[in-house]
This record gives structure tokens, C-alpha cells and sequence, in this order.
């Protein structure tokens, strides 16, 4: 195997496990932050955030350094556009983090506020589509790369 498969490979691991990760987020443990209740919604906050970093943090890693690769030593039957396409919706994703649910996490964490976590849920649909839409695109790519 070349490494513009393993790349690919790599790619397609990281993406789907990350979309799995942000439709759990997004399906079932932001709504459920509405019922943590306020006295100890600050230090689950925290530890939600601190835990969180642990799982996602490998995950978009592994993803960038993979779509990096991929676009440098892509296989052939890859047009050029899949990859780049690839590397933009990870952009897309660590822009979101950083302006939007980063800033709410942080707000959250000095107390807990409807508008913020409405806001969060809200905004986080950004990031579900773009590991979605990363995750069929990697797939994609692996039926042309992989196919007899």
C-alpha cells in the first residue's frame, strides 16, 4: 500500500469516527445539558470540556494530518478537488470550534445560560455537517482508490 491510501485510510477512519462523535454530541448530550441543573452545571461544564478535548483532539488531528497527506500523495483515480474539498471542511470545522462553540463552552462554564446552550446546539450543526459531509466524501474517494 502507497501512502496515498494509507492517507486515505487514515482520512476515512478520522472523519467517520468524528461525525459519529458530533451526532452524539449534537443528538444527545447538548439537549441533555439543559437537565445537569444549575448548582452543578458549572463543574460538569468544566469536566465536559476538559474530558471532551481528550476524544476530539486526536480525532481532528489525525483528520488534518491525514487530508494533508492525502492531498499531497493522493492515488490517482483521486481528482484533485476531493481532497482539497476534504482539507476545507476540516478547516471548516476547526474555524466553527474557535469562533462559535468555543466561545460558547466558555460561557457555559461560568454558569449555565438557555440562550448560550440554545445557541450552542444551534451553531454546532456546522460542525455535524462538515464531518458528515467529510466522512461521505472520504468514502467516496475510497470507492475510486480501492475499486478492482
Amino acid at each position: 500500500m502507497d501512502a496515498g491510501h494509507a492517507f486515505l485510510l487514515i482520512e476515512t477512519a478520522a472523519t467517520l469516527v468524528m461525525a459519529g462523535v458530533l451526532w452524539t454530541m449534537q443528538i444527545l448530550n447538548y439537549p441533555l445539558l439543559a437537565h445537569v441543573g444549575r448548582e452543578a452545571f458549572t463543574s460538569y461544564e468544566t469536566a465536559h470540556n476538559r474530558r471532551f478535548g481528550l476524544v476530539v483532539f486526536p480525532g481532528v488531528l489525525a483528520a488534518l494530518a491525514a487530508a494533508i497527506g492525502l492531498l499531497a500523495t493522493r492515488p490517482r483515480q483521486i481528482p484533485l478537488w476531493a481532497p482539497g474539498c476534504e482539507l476545507a471542511l476540516i478547516v471548516i470545522v476547526v474555524v466553527s470550534t474557535a469562533v462559535l462553540q468555543g466561545r460558547q463552552h466558555a460561557a457555559l462554564a461560568r454558569g449555565f445560560d438557555p440562550r448560550v446552550l440554545r445557541r450552542l446546539v444551534r451553531t454546532n450543526w456546522i460542525r455535524v455537517a462538515a464531518w458528515s459531509a467529510a466522512g461521505v466524501l472520504a468514502l467516496w474517494m475510497c470507492r475510486w482508490a480501492f475499486a478492482p
